[in-house]
């Protein structure tokens, strides 16, 4: 009869074991499980501030943009200007030329 006993408490302890290898399984998963929790918050975390960067920088080069689109226009203008001013003058230089010398009044 101690044979029966002994084989059930053997059986026992075996499962007694697997069950404890289970528990500390299911702890390595949950450390597993929370380390990368923390490393996809951070993650997270990361990827909302590169987005605001992001933003900013956008904001930054139209800004950017538009203050070299307004001083190439300053340039065209300042040489639009200065062009019809010479043309102005040349033509008021070929209507001086077309009308001919002035006479000088009858004394």
């Amino acid at each position: 009869m101690a044979l029966p006993v002994w084989s059930s408490v053997k059986a026992a302890w075996k499962t007694a074991r697997k069950i404890e290898g289970l528990f500390e399984l299911q702890a390595k998963t949950t450390a597993a499980l929370e380390a990368l929790d923390t490393r996809l918050r951070t993650l997270e975390d990361r990827m909302t501030h590169l987005e605001a960067g992001q933003g900013q920088l956008i904001t930054e080069a139209r800004g950017a943009a538009g203050a070299a689109a307004t001083a190439l226009a300053g340039s065209v203008i300042s040489d639009v200007v200065t062009r019809v001013t010479r043309i102005e003058m040349r033509q008021e230089d070929i209507h001086r030329r077309l009308a001919g010398p002035a006479t000088p009044p009858d004394p």
